[in-house]
């Protein structure tokens, strides 16, 4: 702006000062003026026309102030517009982005209402989804990345099983005995399950035994009807071994049978032979290993279709057992 040191007017390569330029302005007008009245009124006293020229160049001072004035007062009303205008727009985005938030926190919450309304309908524990939600929320605000890390994991993997369910199937790699206890557990009616020569190493593990234990305990606790049919490849599979396995079965409550594939007929024989394990005529928990009887992956079936192929198989093979020795 003008009256900034530095910024007055170029004179034969040398920069004047504001303040100098207006004294000389004023002095320059105020010796013309004293010439003018002289040459006017050649009568008048000195001093008067001394007076005439200090008042003429004073008021030309005070004329290029008040222009210099008004050039400022019109730079920063400039400033000013430009300030408001800046800060009407950022208020704008920033109420912009502020209805954003308000408007997606209020859909959350009305999802997450809808979404608790719906499971309360479904008679799901809402309770339990509650205290998940709790829990994962302590462990995020422990700061330890690692359990951070584990909980993440047990929310995918439980997402993942509903999401499952849901579509009613789903793989997961792995033997997964964990969900086979668990949907054990969850049986009220019937377990009906096959288990081939390729599961015997299973029966001799630490899980094999508290698998027992589970069954026995919905058979004593609900009444659950629990019938386990044995498949070998020929007659010569039929040891002792095997006999230890189908003693512990029939302590525990269950029924148990044999099929040798080798004597089925071949209606029969030709079927499938996967392990499988049906809960309630509903649903299926099926084992499925490669061509070398390696890198086994559990599968879960809820589909009608599918159960009720399951179940007829079953039914066949049943029936084509023999008596254990």
């Amino acid at each position: 702006m003008d009256g900034e040191p530095g910024n007055g007017p170029l004179t034969g390569g040398l920069r004047i000062p504001p303040v100098v330029l207006k004294i000389v302005i004023t002095v320059a007008v105020g010796t013309v003026s004293y010439v003018i009245t002289n040459l006017i009124d050649q009568s008048q006293q000195e001093l008067w026309q001394i007076a005439l020229a200090v008042v003429i160049g004073g008021a030309t001072l005070i004329v290029q102030y008040m222009v210099d004035f008004e050039q400022r007062l019109g730079s920063v009303e400039s400033v000013q517009r430009e300030s408001r205008r800046e800060l009407r727009d950022d208020l704008a985005a920033r109420y912009q982005e502020l209805s954003e938030l308000v408007d997606q926190s209020f859909r959350q919450i009305g999802e997450v209402t809808s979404l608790f309304g719906e499971m309360k309908d479904a008679r799901m524990p809402s309770d339990e989804v509650k205290r998940l939600v709790r829990g994962a929320v302590q462990v995020g605000s422990q700061g330890q990345d690692f359990l951070k890390e584990f909980a993440r994991a047990q929310i995918e993997r439980l997402a993942s099983t509903m999401t499952a369910l849901a579509s009613e199937h789903g793989d997961w790699p792995g033997e997964n005995n964990d969900l086979l206890i668990e949907l054990t557990q969850c049986a009220r009616e019937s377990i009906d399950a096959t288990s081939s020569f390729v599961d015997r190493a299973f029966w001799e593990t630490a899980t094999a035994k508290y698998y027992l234990d589970v069954q026995r305990e919905v058979i004593q606790r609900h009444g659950v009807k629990i019938r386990r049919l044995f498949i070998a490849r020929n007659p010569e599979e039929l040891d002792e071994d095997l006999n230890e396995i189908l003693e512990q079965q029939r302590d525990a409550g269950m029924e148990v049978g044999v099929v040798v594939l080798s004597e089925l007929p071949p209606n029969i024989r030709v079927g499938e032979t996967l392990d499988v394990v049906i809960f309630d005529g509903a649903l299926y928990f099926e084992i499925t290993t490669d061509v070398q009887q390696l890198n086994p992956n559990a599968k879960l079936d809820a589909r009608q279709d599918k159960v009720t192929r399951r179940k007829e198989r079953f039914g066949h093979l049943w029936d084509a057992r023999r008596d254990p020795p």
